[in-house]
């Protein structure tokens, strides 16, 4: 079902416009995709090198046909970053496979360091450089071969950490796919949500979402995003200290940084944002019937000197969701907008009372799922070299009498 006012927008002096794919549907699916890519890719990596690999490698060295070893290297080494010190087992050893001496070799598949010096120490002082031992040799790879074939504990960290990011860069991805329940919320719908018959009275309408709240939200994803991407990163610049770069940790970090600047411009953006004047609107009826006529006032909390332009609206909206293919699609429709305030020189005035009427001849707000009816007051303010003003005020319109 889809509602179509594009007739009634000419007659109310609107700016009618044709279904399009809204902010937050094809342009928000594109997002959402890219920016699982990263989450999921880099769970999967450092889940893969850290413990899929070496589960992997455990439970096919069992196979492993064993040989006489002498120990040639046998110490803990140390490894240093702002997180602290960490510290990795460090043996090597002689062996003979075939008709070929080989030397190196590890203790096991760990390819992480760790703290706990004493539990490594203890390892270290089994095998003392000199001593006989008895190792596993890969018969594909001779060159390959371990001491121990035990599991590393350090595996059942590993997975369930590098699992978050896999979950929500899985998330992301199928819900910029379309491929996600529609409201995972509701546990119970109803199919077509009905409309109180009486209004509420005046009310004060707030912001759909807060600077606050949106700046505090971009925070933390972004602490999130770089305190992780910033261990990895501190590895790659001490590879570089040490003359041994990691050069294929290094490019695969680069759009993970990247991405961590943005959010960091994001942080600072909604930051500034937040020193905009902020509107507020009172009604006279909080739920308005259609044809009803309303009184508006609306005041800031500051000055609007370094405004250039502010302009309020009246706007209807439309959105309907349906299947594509496989795909869940949303587009939206602006089918109704009324300038209610233009001006090129606010910063005379910081408050102002307005009379609108809400069309008689359009639909009232309208909840049936797949698609709904949303009017809303929205504020556009340009500010030279600033994060402008963008906010929507959302309310309910009634059925008419």
């Amino acid at each position: 079902m889809k509602f179509r006012f594009s007739k009634n927008s000419r007659k109310s002096g609107s700016q009618g416009a044709g279904f399009r794919d809204g902010p937050n549907t094809k342009g928000g699916r594109v997002v959402s995709f890219l920016f699982g890519i990263p989450f999921f890719g880099m769970g999967f990596f450092f889940c893969w090198i850290g413990a899929l690999n070496p589960i992997l490698k455990s439970t096919a060295s069992s196979d492993w046909p064993e040989v006489p070893c002498t120990i040639t290297v046998s110490e803990v080494e140390s490894h240093s970053g702002s997180d602290g010190t960490t510290y990795s087992i460090n043996i090597e050893f002689s062996y003979l496979y075939g008709t070929e001496n080989y030397t190196g070799g590890s203790y096991n598949f760990n390819t992480f360091n760790s703290s706990g010096y004493d539990g490594k120490k203890e390892v270290v002082d089994r095998y003392p450089v000199g001593s006989e031992a008895t190792c596993m040799v890969n018969p594909d790879d001779p060159e390959e071969a371990i001491l121990s074939r035990k599991m590393p504990g350090i595996v059942f960290f590993i997975v369930p950490f590098t699992s978050i990011f896999m979950f929500v860069g899985l998330g992301a991805m199928l819900a910029g796919l379309g491929l996600l329940p529609k409201k995972w919320k509701d546990k119970v719908h109803t199919r077509h949500k009905p409309v109180e018959s009486a209004g509420e009275g005046a009310a004060t309408l707030k912001p759909a979402a807060g600077g606050l709240g949106k700046f505090l939200g971009m925070l933390f994803v972004c602490l999130f995003w770089n305190g992780i991407v910033s261990v990895f990163l501190l590895a790659a610049v001490e590879g570089f200290q040490k003359d041994s770069p990691e050069w294929f940790l290094t490019v695969f970090l680069i759009p993970f940084v990247v991405i961590g600047l943005g959010m960091v411009w994001g942080v600072i953006y909604f930051l500034l944002a937040l020193r905009n004047p902020q509107l507020t609107f009172s009604i006279s009826e909080a739920r308005p019937a259609l044809g009803q006529k309303l009184q508006l006032n609306w005041k800031t909390n500051k000055s609007l000197k370094n405004v250039e332009k502010l302009c309020i609206f009246l706007e209807g909206m439309e959105s309907a969701t349906y299947r594509r293919g496989t795909n869940s699609v949303t587009d939206t429709c602006i089918f109704h907008r009324t300038t209610l305030f233009e001006s090129d020189a606010p910063g005379t005035q910081n408050r102002g009372a307005l009379e609108l009427k809400v069309p008689d001849d359009s639909m009232h707000s309208f909840d049936g799922g797949n698609n709904k009816i949303q009017w809303r007051l929205r504020v556009d303010g340009s500010i030279r070299r600033w994060p402008d003003i963008n906010q929507n005020y959302p309310f309910t319109v009634r059925p008419g009498n």
